[in-house]
């Protein structure tokens, strides 16, 4: 018997020590790993078309990998990191698919429900009078909602009456003055309503659920839904059901003096900083966060994929991925399936997004449970030269290296 219980002994020990090895080795090839993505990343930043970028890969359990390369200013005393925020454009619909969910899953409206029992103005398609527009239409840009140019690029602002320098650029007259700025409601009344403002309204020739058209008006909408269903503004219900449960405290809807310490600002190119601006239509492309911060909103979007997360009910989460298939392309509810972004192979689940002065990225591999981000301060149309789509398609690639290896 004594033999008996030394010979365990020694086997647990064995055991222990080799598994601490084995863990001991995982840390090392880890790091090995981290190191090699940084000069990868590095070496990009070196082709020199973004002024400031910052980078997440995210598993089920939280951030893997967060790091940040350039400048969030003119000058290079501010340094981009992974906590620093700014605008992320169209990323910013996954919150709104997230939040229509949840304001059913409280009872306060129904995805079969027409948009006309909310909205405090009519929307109707001339075309189509008696076809009611649904709420699922809009989750999956299906309502013939469009986006006119004239209507659109109507909805950007001066955040404060410019100063001349030669620093800065206007985007050509297009950012109005500050003072003209509506809230959500009444620009979206002014855009559905017989004005002099519009010559037309934001319709399709489609019918509603015929064909899908995306569509940032058809979005701005749903929020507004959400905020006469719930009877909360809609930055205030993501801020009660999404951004506090994860903890996104430095992640919001504006870019305040509070947090000016960790704010990039937005560039044309390198060398050429944009004014300051900002947005009727924030819904649809004016979320403010950093990388790291949006990885927490990545992770839950994977556990909830797994039937894991908190935010939502794993229903709800069985909704907001529910595919709907249009031209061959798949689309959850404000999310989208790709396997080709960018023209890079890779089975991916999540958005993206452009803005003036904005790039960015949010994916995570259903298959290996990894998600990346990349969030960038740097116009990627202003400059048609193909730069700058080289060093981002190169910091994805290295992003997809680095995640295959971790799953290795």
């Amino acid at each position: 018997m004594y033999k008996l219980t030394i010979v365990i002994l020694v086997l647990v020990l064995f055991s222990s020590c080799k598994k601490k090895t084995l863990e001991s080795t995982d840390q090392i090839g880890k790091i090995e790993l981290d190191q090699r993505l940084t000069k990868k990343l590095e070496q990009a930043f070196k082709i020199d078309s973004i002024k400031g970028f910052s980078v997440a890969i995210v598993d089920e359990d939280g951030l893997v990998y967060k790091n940040g390369f350039g400048f969030s200013d003119i000058d290079t005393t501010k340094i981009y990191s992974a906590k620093t925020i700014q605008p992320i454009a169209s990323i910013s619909k996954i919150l709104i698919g997230i939040s229509l969910i949840k304001a059913e899953e409280l009872g306060y409206l129904n995805f079969k429900d027409p948009i006309n029992k909310f909205l405090p103005f009519k929307v109707i398609n001339p075309q189509y009078p008696k076809q009611e527009i649904l709420i699922e239409h809009l989750a999956y840009h299906t309502s013939s909602i469009i986006d006119l140019e004239d209507i659109y690029f109507n909805q950007y602002f001066f955040k404060d009456i410019p100063t001349e320098d030669n620093d800065y650029e206007t985007y050509y007259g297009i950012f109005r003055k500050p003072e003209e700025k509506q809230s959500l409601e009444n620009y979206l009344k002014q855009v559905f309503s017989k004005n002099d403002v519009y010559e037309k309204l934001p319709f399709s020739k489609n019918s509603p659920g015929e064909k899908r058209d995306y569509s940032n008006i058809g979005s701005d909408i749903c929020a507004l839904i959400i905020e006469k269903a719930s009877k909360m503004e809609f930055k205030d219900f993501t801020k009660k059901h999404i951004l506090h449960p994860l903890k996104m405290n430095s992640s919001g809807w504006s870019l305040s003096n509070t947090n000016s310490e960790i704010q990039s600002r937005l560039f044309v190119s390198t060398k050429l900083m944009l004014t300051p601006y900002t947005t009727n239509s924030y819904p649809s492309g004016w979320f403010v966060t950093s990388s790291e911060e949006l990885g927490l909103l990545l992770t839950e979007l994977i556990k909830g994929y797994n039937g894991n997360g908190s935010i939502l009910t794993n229903s709800g989460f069985k909704k907001l991925y529910k595919k709907q298939t249009y031209n061959e392309k798949s689309y959850g509810c404000f999310i989208e399936y790709t396997d080709d972004w960018m023209g890079i192979s890779d089975t991916m689940i999540g958005h993206n997004g452009s803005e003036f002065g904005v790039f960015s990225g949010m994916y995570f591999n259903p298959k290996r449970n990894t998600g990346k981000i990349i969030i960038s301060n740097t116009d990627t149309d202003y400059f048609d030269d193909g730069q700058i789509w080289g060093e981002i398609t190169t910091i994805w690639k290295s992003l997809i290296d680095y995640e295959i290896e971790l799953n290795k």
